[in-house]
């Protein structure tokens, strides 16, 4: 089965799970509010009136819909999930915004199918990059449809790496769990930013978020789950959160 397919099976067995829990916004890093996640969000990508915006991995569409909403702005989602698919277009269209957010099934590795000659003043991957088998791919085939002076925001978590060995093989051992619970490949930050610069970006910011994490939804889902990504290892973090937006210089 290929990673695109295991996905879409992960997601099609769990978004009941994740709607129960998480909500609209299946996003783990988060304050306590939903609202306010979102608008720091807003605030943070930029978001402006008019703008036509690519949610890759979009999931049941909660962050398209509020943008949509709250800023006015054109969203075409892509999930892999036919499940989250149908889920969020039915969302959107209870809303009356299918004029204004778009929900498409297919595989972000493959862009440049779903959208023929694209035109996006930016692209959004909220907690969704790390599900790529190849992010360097995902990232061609998303600067190919973004228009100069367009950016691309991550919202992710990033693998810490040590020269302490030790320390390392708690980082492997960590994230090995992460990967195989949730159906991820955890990113390393500079191969990232490497692959953003060949494809003529320029980095706009990389910093941390400006809230707490309130972790408590993340651990109702993993006890639901029955998920112990932690075991033996507690009071230990394997990576970092982070959110990054660059430029397209051409």
């Amino acid at each position: 089965m290929s990673k695109a397919n295991e996905i879409a099976t992960y997601y099609d067995q769990t978004t009941a799970t994740y709607l129960k829990i998480y909500g609209d916004v299946i996003q783990a890093f988060r304050p306590s509010s939903d609202k306010k996640l979102l608008n720091y969000l807003k605030n943070s990508i930029g978001l402006k009136r008019g703008q036509k915006i690519l949610d890759a991995g979009c999931g049941v569409g909660g962050p398209a819909i509020f943008f949509a909403k709250k800023v006015n702005v054109t969203i075409e989602g892509v999930t892999v999930s036919p499940v989250q698919a149908e889920i969020a277009t039915d969302r959107i269209r209870s809303k009356g915004l299918s004029s204004r957010v778009r929900i498409h099934k297919g595989d972000f590795h493959h862009l440049t199918q779903t959208f023929i000659n694209a035109d996006f003043d930016g692209a959004i991957f909220l907690e969704s990059l790390g599900h790529a088998e190849d992010s360097v791919k995902v990232i061609e085939e998303t600067a190919q449809l973004i228009k100069p002076g367009g950016f691309i925001y991550i919202k992710d978590f990033f693998k810490k790496e040590s020269r302490d060995k030790i320390f390392q093989n708690k980082v492997d051992t960590v994230i090995g769990r992460m990967n195989e619970n949730y159906c991820y490949n955890t990113l390393r930050l500079i191969p990232v930013i490497e692959t953003l610069r060949l494809f003529d970006f320029e980095i706009e910011f990389i910093k941390k978020f400006d809230f707490n994490d309130d972790t408590s939804i993340r651990a109702a889902f993993e006890e639901d789950q029955n998920i112990e990504i932690f075991k033996g290892y507690e009071e230990f973090w394997p990576a970092e959160w982070l959110e990054i937006k660059c430029i397209k210089s051409k």
